[in-house]
């Protein structure tokens, strides 16, 4: 009997044991940011994103001594540091188990980083740097000059993610579909948040005729809420010049899903609820296209038909 009770004891003490070892699922980090003086920096944003789970989206920002803390489960997790004036950084991270994880991060100003020998910098700072310039030049939306400077980012820090993904969007645009697959399959490694990453490979896949990964990676976005809406808008057009307005409706309604303002598909619907005799819920999206676009190129189309409507009532 004494020996039932000790194991009895023996079997609650393990039981109590590995559920408290179950309950151990995060630890802190704790980021200090310093220039390249290493005096802190203030005002720098974080951004943490999870490499296995796309949901995943945090942000933090530094206080006077340069200092943020997270607390994360375990598993790796991209993050950038941004600061404006200061060349963007990109790293890996995963936190210890029931631990404190201490990282110092230093970045570097453009100043600082234009002054200094390329040869004296570490390859993640000649990347950072690289990507940097190549950012200035796709603001002004010249991709020619920008490819290079990217290319040499993703050479020299292979875990820059936006790199990857801005080379996999210009080699798609110039129909470099081996190299853009590539590209933007590393970017989806690197960081599957990246939602506009599978719209393109969806593209991708389109262009070189195979169905099953289209299908695959168009969905996907489409899980993320990433498709722009235009698409489905031009989907719907496509539809009702075909005299199918079930089908328009569907993806009428999925275009304000994603961007409940976007006007024509309210202006779309409300011909479409007019051809359907249902003049309540015409007059509704009438209304709403104007509440949106009181300026907008159906404007007067939607006043002289709510006007029409009304009187008729």
């Amino acid at each position: 009997m004494r020996v039932f009770k000790f194991l009895s004891v023996f079997v609650l003490i393990l039981i109590f044991t590995v559920k408290s070892f179950a309950g151990i699922q995060a630890g802190m980090i704790i980021f200090k940011v310093v220039d390249e003086n290493k005096k802190p920096l203030e005002g720098v944003k974080i951004t943490i994103t999870m490499k296995k789970r796309k949901s995943f989206h945090k942000e933090l920002v530094t206080n006077k001594k340069g200092i943020a803390r997270v607390t994360l489960n375990v598993a790796t997790y991209m993050v950038k540091f941004e600061k404006e004036g200061y060349v963007t950084y990109e790293t890996l991270t995963k936190p210890i188990i029931s631990d404190k994880k201490k990282e110092v991060i230093k970045l570097m100003s453009i100043e600082a980083a234009a002054k200094k020998k390329a040869s004296n910098l570490s390859p993640e700072d000649r990347a950072a740097l690289a990507f940097n310039q190549a950012v200035e030049y796709l603001k002004k939306k010249d991709d020619k000059d920008a490819y290079p400077l990217l290319k040499k980012a993703a050479e020299l820090n292979p875990n820059l993610a936006y790199a990857w993904f801005h080379l996999g969007r210009i080699d798609l645009e110039n129909n470099k579909l081996d190299d853009a697959e590539r590209e933007l399959l590393k970017v989806i490694d690197l960081n599957s948040s990246m939602g506009h990453a599978y719209v393109l490979l969806a593209d991708v896949y389109k262009k070189k005729g195979d169905d099953k990964n289209y299908k695959k990676y168009h969905k996907k976005a489409e899980e993320m809420g990433a498709i722009d809406p235009a698409e489905y808008y031009n989907k719907a057009v496509e539809y009702i010049n075909a005299g199918n307005d079930k089908d328009a409706k569907v993806y009428l309604e999925k275009a304000l899903h994603i961007n409940p303002k976007y006007s024509d598909a309210y202006y779309q619907l409300g011909l479409l609820y007019l051809r359907q005799g249902d003049m309540q819920k015409c007059v509704e999206m009438l209304k709403k296209y104007l509440e949106i676009d009181p300026k907008g190129k159906h404007a007067g189309d939607c006043q002289g038909l709510i006007q029409g409507l009304s009187s008729g009532q």
